[in-house]
């Protein structure tokens, strides 16, 4: 299994972080792509993956994940591929929808019907592939038009595409496109703009199961990840958290150190390869490092 760490938080310094992680023994390093949310201000999606690449030298960079309702494909390749020259072959770009209603609208953009932001994110990421392998790309659809002829800089090893997939239309249109799936599988605790708690709350063990096997009947090869919420600690906000969690499919990820590895333990007996850890407090990473990264 390998695991990746999440930086959510625009007040640490991403490369003493990176350096920090790298040292642990942590596979990968990811940041999220948000304005803000109403806890918190969040660190610059390029900036950051650019920072932490240039102050680490072996563990790969990826964005969790760069949100199609801000940002032009064209951007997202063009970045993508300068960032894969900036980490010296270590990118991978993690590509997804977008879902969260508030920074939206507090920023001035209008935030598509759930429908649109699927639609609008089928669309981009064939954009986004043609461009990172050929550095061009002719499309016409119903949410963009694209001629684009020269795209730089051009590379024989393009950065692999990480698509996250939170429901059929997704994993049916968006998994062929991709070197690699993320599932997020509390997608129904952010269909309505937010994060809903009792939402994910009720989300059972079978949800993931079924996803999994829709991937696998799209394409049996592909490597398969999962976007975990979750935080590892014997504090009382842990523990509030997992009394809300209940015993359902994320009550697996919330609570002492040692429960949390026995979760991420189980979805590697599924099959999944890879676990991105966002959790809702940086100091669960350190808690779990011992657990799951061995000596």
């Amino acid at each position: 299994m390998e695991y990746v760490t999440n930086l959510m938080d625009v007040n640490v310094n991403p490369a003493e972080w990176g350096r920090r992680r790298e040292g642990q023994g942590w596979h990968v390093l990811s940041v999220a792509d948000h304005f803000f949310t109403e806890t918190r201000g969040f660190p610059h999606v390029w900036v950051t993956a650019a920072a932490m690449a240039q102050a680490t030298s072996t563990i790969t960079i990826t964005t969790a994940f760069v949100n199609n309702l801000f940002r032009s494909p064209v951007e997202v390749a063009q970045a993508a591929l300068q960032l894969q020259n900036v980490a010296d072959g270590r990118f991978e770009l993690g590509l997804g929808a977008g879902w969260a209603r508030a920074e939206m609208e507090q920023a001035g953009l209008t935030y598509p019907e759930p429908r649109d932001r699927a639609g609008a994110f089928i669309e981009s990421v064939q954009i986004v592939r043609q461009l990172l392998h050929t550095g061009a790309c002719t499309f016409s659809g119903n949410y963009y038009n694209v001629d684009i002829d020269k795209l730089g800089p051009v590379t024989d090893s393009p950065p692999p595409l990480v698509g996250s997939v939170g429901g059929p239309r997704t994993v049916a249109h968006v998994t062929p496109h991709l070197d690699r799936v993320e599932i997020k599988a509390s997608s129904a605790s952010t269909r309505g703009g937010g994060l809903d708690l009792a939402a994910m709350a009720a989300i059972p063990d079978e949800h993931l199961i079924d996803m999994i096997a829709k991937v696998r009947a799209v394409n049996p090869n592909i490597e398969i990840g999962m976007f975990v919420l979750c935080n590892a600690g014997e504090d009382e906000f842990t523990k509030n958290v997992s009394a809300t969690m209940g015993d359902n499919l994320y009550s697996r990820f919330f609570g002492s150190p040692g429960h949390v590895a026995e979760g991420l333990a189980w979805l590697e007996s599924l099959g999944v390869s890879r676990a991105q850890l966002s959790p809702f407090q940086d100091e669960s990473l350190d808690r779990l490092a011992p657990l799951l990264l061995g000596d």
